[in-house]
């Protein structure tokens, strides 16, 4: 009867100390209200009623946590997170990720801006306010012809840019430095009057990532006919417009 007695005593204590323990374990949560959305430094925030998610979440070692509407105050447990925010969530962030591993690649169509936010430090009980600034970080290659005079041997422009940036790390801002070809085709029923094109492409900051072009027409059966290479090399500035007109048919 008294190792029974003793047998209870213990499993007491030692659920009593579990509980403790349990109760320790547990973590305290906190409202994050104070978020401030920008882009490109100008207010912004989604439309009401539009069910995207631009601020994904993320824990210190960049383990993705979740997504959240910009509309709404949110909970999150005590500790370090990391926030990112986008206006185009779905094509910046198709599936989750790890933080560390996320990479927006350039658009092989050159048809998407890339709109990121820095990864920003956050930590409980988020008292302090914090910015999240989306930035653009591509600008548009727009292409040209001051053309007059038409060429009908060919029906297509086909347009090819070489990049030296082919993706942008998005924990600690940085590209991937690598050669990349994007190329569009074109029907031109003007034999290249009036041609004109808008490349979306990463920003170069500085002259060894300039962009080249090469034009190539084509006829109908999709042979080339002609070929021009644009001269010099061209910056691309974040959220700006470059401007490239040129001749195709006539000599400069």
């Amino acid at each position: 009867m008294k190792m029974i007695k003793n047998l209870i005593l213990g499993a007491g204590i030692f659920f009593v100390l579990s509980s403790c323990s349990s109760d320790e374990l547990k973590y305290e949560s906190h409202t994050v209200k104070k978020l401030d959305f920008q882009l490109n430094g100008e207010p912004w925030n989604l439309n009401v009623g539009i069910s995207n998610r631009p601020l994904f979440i993320y824990k210190e070692n960049g383990e993705y946590f979740a997504s959240y509407s910009s509309l709404y105050p949110f909970s999150l447990d005590d500790g370090k997170y990391k926030l990112v925010a986008t206006d185009y969530p779905e094509q910046m962030v198709p599936s989750p990720t790890n933080l560390n591993e996320l990479i927006v690649q350039q658009p092989s169509l050159a048809n998407q801006p890339v709109n990121l936010s820095d990864a920003m430090p956050y930590a409980s009980p988020f008292d302090e306010p914090l910015t999240l600034n989306i930035i653009t970080r591509t600008g548009i290659l727009r292409l040209k012809t001051l053309d007059i005079t038409a060429d009908k041997s060919y029906t297509t422009i086909k347009t090819t840019v070489l990049v030296k940036r082919s993706g942008y790390k998005v924990v600690d801002g940085t590209y991937i430095k690598e050669d990349m070809f994007v190329t569009r085709s074109k029907a031109t029923a003007s034999g290249g009057i009036n041609y004109t094109d808008d490349f979306v492409l990463f920003q170069t900051d500085e002259e060894a990532n300039n962009v080249r072009v090469k034009i190539e027409c084509l006829n109908q059966n999709m042979e080339v006919v002609k070929t021009k290479e644009l001269q010099g090399t061209f910056a691309i500035e974040g959220n700006k417009v470059t401007n490239v007109d040129f001749l195709i048919n006539e000599p400069l």
